[in-house]
């Protein structure tokens, strides 16, 4: 009898430490970061904005901002120059040049006796055109404008990134970095998997037919909107039948987290009852 309360205390010791064991391994992340980028260059606005952080390695953390950066944007022509702004981790410089269209910009960040280097290409974005917005309406009952707007469309010529704001939606701000929740996306590939339902990935609104609506349509590298893709694959569109997991790889060199981009954006304010 002691021999089999012992081997018992043994086994619920022994399957505790392993319990603990496989806690602690997905507890842990896979891999750890430098340090994250988020920003790149666009051609709306002539201040550039990157913001960079230390990546939280636990759920109970978060980020940390980064100071004392040297940061830098070539156009092909001349360097940007980026300084700390009052908000700490978040550089800014000023563009004069005109744009490069299908040139490269790249990235240049100096930290902690490291060099990381990025590379994107500037995509002239196509106008919008009324046709081809990614978004329906329909008059109601009532005489107002009821809209919907999906958060992925696929088979699109070119892909792009939309932002479509109105009432008290803030307007596309590259300065913003919190403003990701209201993007949308056209995609020239298809969709990832039929069997999963993508129609509910999307937003509704209400306007009167006087009410503005502004629609703010960006350009994508093809690198970029395959990165994008790859990051959704892991996110929006993982489920029961999701298919092998995807590593979304930015183009940062060194163990840095992130994207540097080049986007071409175009601009347009509708009434309702235009659109």
């Amino acid at each position: 009898m002691r021999n089999y309360l012992l081997l018992m205390v043994l086994l619920v010791l022994g399957f505790s430490g392993c319990k603990k064991s496989l806690d602690d391994k997905f507890l842990v992340p896979k891999r750890q970061y430098d340090l994250s980028v988020e920003g790149g260059f666009n051609t709306r606005v002539t201040t550039q904005y990157i913001r960079l952080s230390k990546p939280a390695m636990s759920p109970d953390q978060n980020p940390t901002s980064i100071s004392k950066a040297v940061v830098r944007i070539n156009d092909g022509k001349s360097d940007i120059i980026f300084s700390e702004s009052s908000v700490k981790g978040v550089y800014t410089g000023m563009a004069i040049n005109e744009p490069n269209y299908n040139g490269a910009y790249t990235l240049t960040i100096e930290y902690n006796e490291k060099s990381y280097t990025a590379v994107d290409t500037l995509r002239q974005v196509v106008n919008i055109v009324d046709d081809f917005l990614p978004l329906s309406t329909k008059m109601t009952a009532n005489g107002k404008y009821s809209g919907t707007i999906p958060k992925h469309t696929f088979g699109y010529l070119n892909p792009n990134k939309w932002m479509i704001s109105y009432q008290d939606l803030p307007v596309w701000n590259p300065g913003k970095f919190d403003q990701s929740k209201y993007y949308s996306y056209t995609h020239f590939l298809g969709s990832p998997n039929s069997l999963y339902p993508l129609n509910n990935l999307k937003r509704t609104f209400i306007l009167d037919k006087e009410d503005y609506i502004t629609i703010f349509k960006l350009s994508l590298s093809q690198r970029y909107a395959k990165y994008l893709y790859d990051v959704f694959m892991e996110t929006d569109w993982s489920g029961l039948f999701s298919s092998v997991p995807v590593n979304a790889t930015g183009n940062i060199s060194g163990n840095v987290q992130g994207y540097f981009y080049a986007i071409d954006v175009d601009a347009r304010k509708y009434k309702a009852n235009a659109l």
